[in-house]
C-alpha cells in the first residue's frame, strides 16, 4: 500500500513525445495560416470617390434665402432717412423649402417686423460697420416667426444684411 501512495502523490509529467506532437501541430497550423495569407494576397486597395454624393453632408450645407428687399424708414435723428436693405438668412439645405414656404406665408408680418426694427433702431446701430445689433434683432424676430426644428435648434443660423444704403427721405 505504501507503494500506491507514492505513485499517486507524484506529479504527472508530460511525455516528450506528446510535447513534440503539440509543437509540430502548432507549427503546422501557423504555416497553413501564413500560407493562406500569402496566397490570398493583401487587402484590396480603397479609393475615395470624390464624386460620390453624401446626402447627410449636403443636407447640413448652409444656404442663403432672401427674406425681404425693401426700403425702411428711420427718423430717430430728427430727419427722415430711408434705408434700402436686402435681408437674407442662412439656413441648412434640409430646411430650405420649409423656410421659404414660411417666408411666403408670413411675408407681410415679417416685413412689418423688419420695418419696426428699422424704425426703432438708434442711429449708431445703423452706422455700425458690421451691423451686429441689427442682425441680432433681425435673427431674434425671425426665430420668433419661423420657430425651431425637430432638434430644438432655430431654423435661422444667421441673418445677413446684404445691402444697406441710406437716403434722405425729407427732401
Amino acid at each position: 500500500m505504501a507503494e500506491q501512495q507514492e505513485t499517486s502523490n507524484k506529479p504527472s509529467r508530460v511525455s516528450l513525445k506528446t510535447l513534440l506532437i503539440l509543437i509540430g501541430v502548432l507549427a503546422l497550423e501557423g504555416g497553413v495560416i501564413t500560407g493562406l495569407f500569402l496566397v490570398m494576397g493583401g487587402p484590396a486597395e480603397v479609393h475615395a470617390d470624390a464624386a460620390a454624393d453624401d446626402e447627410a453632408a449636403r443636407a447640413e450645407q448652409p444656404v442663403e434665402v432672401s427674406v425681404v428687399s425693401d426700403r425702411f424708414q428711420n427718423t430717430r435723428t430728427g430727419r427722415s432717412y430711408l434705408y434700402d436693405a436686402d435681408i437674407y438668412v442662412i439656413v441648412q439645405q434640409r430646411h430650405r423649402e420649409h423656410v421659404q414656404e414660411q417666408l411666403e406665408q408670413m411675408h407681410a408680418q415679417i416685413t412689418s417686423d423688419v420695418a419696426t426694427i428699422f424704425r426703432r433702431a438708434e442711429p449708431s446701430h445703423l452706422l455700425e460697420p458690421e451691423l451686429s445689433t441689427l442682425k441680432r434683432q433681425l435673427q431674434a424676430a425671425l426665430d420668433n416667426r419661423l420657430g425651431y426644428d425637430e432638434d430644438g435648434e432655430p431654423y435661422v443660423r444667421d441673418a445677413l444684411i446684404g445691402q444697406l444704403t441710406r437716403f434722405r427721405g425729407d427732401m
